[in-house]
């Protein structure tokens, strides 16, 4: 029977979060847009519907007046993909035009402020193959050339190299015009799966690095890095601007880029001076200043530079850590899989914990930490509520003392940042996404211990709180 709701589940959620919840809300009247006013008009009042109410508006692909409900879909931030797919193919059909220039078009709409929705469609645009993207390629010239929008100008480069199948001419191109090479490196980690064509650009990269001084390039720069090789060279080159780098922004993007590399790839005797480093860099952080990302980000790769490290300096640099900084666990949703990657965690009781959930499912997901004991509780009483009219409100939360902590509710490419002091008492506290019918499988445990040290020296495993039987391990893996 539990397996039948799960299926019936993931065929509503398939095709994203608001076809879920249009299925509860199916009764519901359709928006009605008066589609005769001035385009300014039309484009206030599709930008007063939530994405449920936007996605129920009536419309034809046949019929040109219907074309401003198309676009805002495409472009409104937190749209599943399936609704964006509809909707560019009915600009593409409407427009006579190519879906590479309705996205150029849609990304010069993409407030600076938006990157998630902008990187939603920087994926689509680069996600198609250099077969498609080749005869464009004259467009995707012009825009970068003429483009005032950044968000234009690095699908424009991106679109280029994947298209030349060479990142050269559009790297030529960039570097003869003042800021533009920020953009090309911004469209880097967003090229598909052109792993040779990344691979081509570690040499420029590099080659960028040991030339400017400039802040923001260099920021670019160490964050595309990573995703050209990732191999020891990538890891020495990153942690050198982590050990002898003086601007605070190009360090963070190092610390944030390197954490992509294998740990296979690092070079062994770099690790300790990098977690001493690291060490020194949080000391001199205001404590105030010690939950904000980049300090997180520290952490989070502290830890794992002493995982790697011999017992003895691995206890000091950890004891280290823990004292001047917070717990940092991160967790994410498996695309397509309503899992989160993580079946359990163990935490300190007393100590402050951040959690860092990332979402790169189509479908929505948060979480929720609830007292021991609790997770069904919360999990119906999650998927029962209607969704909130107050948008402070955070959707399928129950209004709960069992409920101790949660994020809000994150859409595709979201990310959030739960950050909280562990529970006084020990035991086995679910975290559970509330998103309606999700629980079932989605959840785990935190495992709150009185000493963090000691439990690591002598583990022990929680319970699943559906079986009542140990986990058999700590990751669901990549398949089902």
């Amino acid at each position: 029977m539990l397996r039948d709701a799960v299926l019936c589940v993931l065929v509503l959620s398939a095709a994203g979060p608001e076809t879920a919840v249009a299925a509860q809300a199916a009764q519901d009247t359709v928006p009605r847009i008066l589609l005769d006013q001035s385009p300014r008009a039309v484009e206030y009042q599709l930008g007063r519907l939530t994405n449920d109410q936007l996605v129920r508006v009536e419309r034809k692909d046949s019929d040109p007046k219907y074309r401003p409900v198309y676009f805002a879909i495409l472009t409104r931030k937190g749209m599943a993909r399936p609704f964006r797919a509809e909707a560019l193919a009915a600009l593409v059909k409407m427009d006579g035009a190519s879906a590479t220039r309705v996205l150029l078009d849609a990304l010069a709409k993409v407030p600076l402020d938006d990157p998630q929705n902008g990187d939603s469609l920087l994926g689509i645009l680069l996600g198609q193959p250099a077969d498609v993207l080749r005869p464009q390629r004259e467009t995707l010239a012009q825009a970068a050339g003429d483009a005032s929008q950044p968000l234009v100008r690095c699908g424009a480069y991106g679109g280029m190299m994947i298209a030349d199948g060479d990142p050269a001419p559009a790297w030529q191109a960039a570097a003869k015009r003042e800021g533009h090479l920020v953009e090309l490196l911004r469209s880097v980690p967003l090229l598909g799966q052109s792993d040779d064509l990344r691979a081509r650009l570690f040499t420029p990269v590099t080659a960028l690095l040991a030339e400017t001084k400039d802040p923001g390039l260099r920021v670019a720069a160490l964050t595309a890095l990573a995703w050209t090789r990732r191999d020891g060279a990538t890891f020495d080159v990153l942690a050198r601007e982590i050990l002898a780098g003086t601007d605070a922004d190009s360090r963070g993007a190092a610390i944030r880029s390197v954490q992509l590399i294998p740990e296979a790839a690092w070079t062994p005797a770099t690790l300790e001076p990098l977690a001493t480093a690291i060490v020194a860099m949080i000391r001199t952080t205001a404590s105030e200043l010690r939950t904000e990302p980049a300090a997180i980000d520290a952490l989070q790769l502290g830890e794992k530079l002493a995982a790697a490290l011999p017992a003895g300096p691995r206890l000091a640099i950890r004891r280290e850590l823990r004292a001047l900084g917070v717990q940092v666990v991160r967790i994410q949703s498996l695309p397509e899989q309503m899992l989160f990657d993580r079946k359990w965690f163990a935490v300190q009781a007393g100590k402050p914990v951040q959690i860092v959930l990332a979402n790169p499912d189509v479908m929505q997901h948060n979480l929720v930490i609830g007292q021991p004991g609790s997770l069904q509780e919360i999990g119906t009483k999650g998927t029962a509520m209607p969704l909130p009219t107050d948008p402070e409100a955070k959707p399928y939360v129950p209004d709960t003392p069992l409920v101790l902590h949660a994020t809000r509710l994150l859409s595709e490419g979201d990310t959030a940042r739960l950050t909280f002091t562990a529970p006084a008492k020990p035991g086995e506290y679910p975290f559970v996404c509330t998103f309606p019918g999700h629980w079932v499988r989605m959840y785990g445990v935190m495992l709150v211990v009185v000493d963090l040290e000691a439990w690591e020296a002598k583990p022990t495993v929680p319970t699943d709180p559906t079986t009542n039987k140990p986990f058999t391990s700590q990751r669901n893996g990549p398949a089902l």
